[in-house]
């Protein structure tokens, strides 16, 4: 007998409130979101006998369901805040670094505004992305600003990492089965589950890449922590057992992404030359959106690449031999779409399913976002990314010059690695959106609220 996800859901949004009443309001935020995530049915999925139901999108964009772990976790912030800490909210002054935010949250109106056939999904895509990106982003700008409440997100992601590390160990053996063991029907259960050794892991998130993210992060920030002495223990384990133990895991977990991600991203947490860091991260910045430029405009197709060239042709004859053929597979779905939306350059479609305007959907989230809202939509994502790594890297006069910077580089290498992880895959971790919040912001003064020291009361 299956836990209704539907229930589950609705239910989290009270017990997710009641949070912002037991605990500090720091604490019960990464609670509320990164625990919500952790545990959560990703929707109510209807079940399909299709073995790779490709058109079910990821939570972090509007689609079918409107009641997933992301608007429970944001509704459930929201009311938290309202009913217990009315004053945080008074206090917030919106700034330029909130505009993207709010273009993002309004450009489904804005698109529908085109379509009048899409102004009720218009209206639905909205709020919907208000509930679920404005909120987190909202209280990020609010509560986590600082050095000492980015470090403690820092250390909520890796006690996050160090949960699911029996979900995964359990799952690497006997494959993905407590989402149907609980949840019922998964819709990327199975899909590339099937690994070297054993098993891909799911858990309770929406796919095995998005699992890998969730412990490479984890795994990042534990190194940085044990490398720059933030912490000695965490629940009790030595810090240095954390770190290899969630890279260990990291590892076991056999998605290849997330693994190079980690290794090319390390750099962030190890060096601590400062002007190497700028530069390293500009570098990374450049590429992602070097990269996305070309893909969206399609100005060098890959297929055509590799039908040209012997050495393209080469290495995706060498990837599938090896059965990492899932990257040139990623690459011809999002080149069979791009002409599609590029028909509606400036603000999309206006719908979530706009690519059944051609055969098969795309994978990469930046062009999803492309063909759903356009340049417009395309512009905003990428600022919502991109505007807190360059005040972390490269602070303004009037920024807040932060005791601790190497917390806000080791943040910013997190961003990176979601940026990167967006170009081939169409699901996102919305709790990021604290961090991301948190580093756009000048923050003048730390404060004057007390921020708490640990997280791990509330495990």
């Amino acid at each position: 007998m299956h836990i209704s996800p539907f229930v589950i859901l609705l239910g989290w949004i009270p017990a997710g409130a009641y949070l912002f009443r037991r605990y500090p309001v720091r604490i019960a935020i990464l609670a509320n979101f990164l625990g919500g995530w952790a545990i959560l049915p990703g929707a109510n999925y209807q079940p399909t006998p299709v073995a790779f139901p490709y058109w079910i999108l990821g939570v972090c964009l509007p689609a079918d369901y409107f009641l997933t772990k992301a608007t429970a976790t944001g509704l459930a912030a929201l009311v938290g805040m309202l009913l217990f800490h009315t004053a945080d909210l008074k206090r917030f002054r919106p700034g330029i670094c909130d505009l993207p935010m709010i273009v993002w949250c309004c450009v489904p109106l804005l698109s529908a505004a085109t379509h009048w056939k899409t102004l009720y999904e218009g209206i639905l895509g909205a709020a919907y992305q208000t509930i679920s990106w404005g909120v987190p982003w909202l209280l990020g700008r609010i509560h986590f600003s600082a050095d000492g409440s980015l470090l403690l997100a820092a250390k909520a992601c890796v006690i996050a990492g160090i949960c699911y590390v029996p979900v995964c160990l359990l799952e690497i053996c006997a494959g993905p089965q407590l989402y149907a063991f609980f949840y019922g029907y998964q819709p990327y259960r199975w899909v590339g589950a099937q690994r070297y050794a054993g098993f891909r892991p799911i858990g309770f998130l929406e796919d095995g890449n998005q699992l890998g993210i969730w412990m490479a992060a984890a795994t990042l920030l534990a190194v940085f922590l044990f490398l720059h002495r933030r912490m000695g223990r965490i629940l009790g384990l030595p810090m240095g057992w954390v770190a290899a133990g969630l890279a260990s895991v990291t590892l076991l977990c056999q998605s290849a992404g997330s693994i190079l991600l980690l290794l090319f991203l390390l750099p962030m947490v190890l060096l601590k030359r400062r002007s190497v860091l700028r530069a390293f991260a500009g570098v990374l910045v450049l590429i992602i959106l070097t990269f996305a430029l070309f893909r969206i405009t399609n100005l060098v197709s890959l297929r055509a690449l590799e039908q040209r060239n012997g050495v393209a042709r080469s290495l995706s004859i060498a990837l599938t031999s090896i059965g990492r053929h899932s990257l040139v597979w990623r690459f011809a779905r999002d080149e069979s779409q791009i002409i599609v939306a590029l028909q509606k350059p400036l603000l999309g479609f206006g719908q979530w399913n706009w690519w059944q305007h051609g055969d098969v959907r795309p994978w990469s989230l930046w062009l999803l976002i492309f063909g759903m809202y356009g340049l417009v939509g395309l512009i905003s994502f990428g600022t919502i990314l991109f505007l807190p790594v360059m005040r972390a890297v490269w602070p303004s006069a009037r920024s807040y010059t932060p005791n601790e910077p190497y917390v806000r580089l080791a943040m910013t290498a997190l961003i990176l690695m979601v940026a990167i992880d967006n170009l081939l895959n169409g699901a996102m971790i919305l709790p990021y959106l604290l961090i991301m919040g948190g580093l756009a912001a000048v923050q003048e003064t730390n404060g004057s609220t007390a921020i708490p020291n640990s997280i791990e009361s509330i495990y």
